[in-house]
């Protein structure tokens, strides 16, 4: 029994190593090394590179998938509102429908867009491997590209659709109804956004004090350049808000009540009577 297996090969037909550490080559036999370590940066930077990818199309996918909820929330809010059977003397409603659903849709495509932008500026500052980094380099490009691209056409359907609704002779015309409308979701959705990116950047903080307690996010780097992508979104969220609010009359008066505004919910001036109520259209 011992002359039969002392017979027995222990290389493998068809392969050969050079060395420890040596890669697979055919024609010659595979002899165990002390090569380990060599294989498994091989294989962490294989890993690295996997993760990376992946990682990288979850979220286009991630961020095109909110994109296309919100627009289709939007587009049908708005589209139902100027469905309405008001008389339509000056026949620009249907352009100003047009006008305000594409400035809803490149609103949102730009605001995703920049902050894809940011992640992937943040993503380069942290150690990775060269493919990752080739990766992350190409999602900049082409969020940079998304973002260019969504503000000119926002630039100019949204002022087109402004010059329309302010040229509506009538306070509460279509084309106002419309304008209005948008106004209103945009304004929604950024409070919305300031919501949730207020308490999670509130919970960042407590992380980074205690990530014992509150979680570590994969260390502390990480959970700074979380904080910062969510601080960039809430003042995002802030500023279209605080613009979008004051772009027709009546404004929103969301962060002051306006007397003089029949839509403020502030109070009135002493000795001025209450204006009604106006009845629902």
């Amino acid at each position: 029994m011992s002359g039969v297996l002392g017979t027995v090969p222990s290389t493998i037909p068809g392969f050969s190593t050079g060395g420890a550490g040596s890669t697979f080559t055919p024609g010659g036999t595979f002899t165990p090394t002390g090569g380990s370590s060599s294989l498994g940066s091989s294989s962490s930077g294989i890993i690295d590179s996997v993760l990376g990818v992946s990682s990288i199309a979850g979220v286009l996918v991630e961020a095109l998938a909110v994109m296309v909820v919100i627009s289709l929330v939007g587009v049908i809010i708005i589209a139902v509102v100027a469905n309405r059977a008001d008389p339509d003397p000056t026949g620009r409603r249907p352009q100003s429908v047009y006008f305000f659903m594409v400035s809803f849709v490149t609103i949102t495509t730009t605001i995703t867009g920049s902050a894809i932008v940011v992640a992937a500026v943040l993503g380069l500052t942290s150690h990775h491997s060269s493919s990752v980094g080739h990766s992350l380099t190409r999602l900049l490009l082409i969020s940079i590209l998304l973002t260019a691209a969504s503000a000119l056409l926002l630039s100019v359907h949204l002022r087109r659709g402004l010059e329309l609704a302010r040229a509506d002779p009538s306070p509460a015309g279509p084309s106002r109804r419309v304008g209005q409308s948008y106004v209103s979701v945009v304004t929604f959705v950024a409070m919305l956004s300031l919501l949730f990116t207020g308490v999670l950047s509130i919970y960042l903080v407590f992380a980074l004090i205690a990530p014992g307690t509150f979680g570590s996010f994969g260390g502390r780097g990480w959970t700074i350049r979380i904080l910062i992508e969510m601080v960039y979104l809430g003042v995002v969220a802030i500023f279209v808000a605080w613009r979008h609010s004051s772009f027709l009359t009546p404004g929103l008066s969301i962060w002051r009540s306006d007397p003089d505004n029949p839509g403020s919910l502030g109070p009135a001036p002493i000795g001025v009577p209450p204006a009604p109520i106006p009845p629902f259209a």
